[in-house]
């Protein structure tokens, strides 16, 4: 299998990690293997491409499914404080804010 021997090559990279960040890298791993059906169909000439695009897909479907969540709960969050006013783009000015500057 492929995919299991380019795996075995990219651990090599993990044991020189520290071991906060060895399972960052075994979940950029598992990536791999989600989406290697998927990454076997391009006819690359290197084998790492297709990893690597395993690696980058699973990683932006993951900050996709993040920006749904945070737009998610500033709707909530908007909603329990109706008396925000988002004016400023570093972030809301609440109407006690705006009162007390004016």
């Amino acid at each position: 299998m492929v995919v299991e021997t380019e795996t075995a090559k990219l651990k090599k990279f993990q044991d020189f990690l520290p071991i906060d960040e060895r399972l960052v890298f075994h979940d950029l791993l598992l990536e791999c293997k989600l989406y290697a059906p998927y990454a076997s169909a391009m006819a690359s000439p290197v084998k790492e491409i297709p990893f690597l695009i395993s690696m980058l897909f699973g990683q932006h479907k993951r900050i996709i499914e993040l920006e749904k969540k945070v737009v998610s709960l500033e709707t909530v969050l908007k909603k329990t404080r109706p008396n925000v006013i988002d004016l400023d783009p570093q972030g809301p000015i609440s109407g006690a804010q705006t009162a007390q500057s004016g």
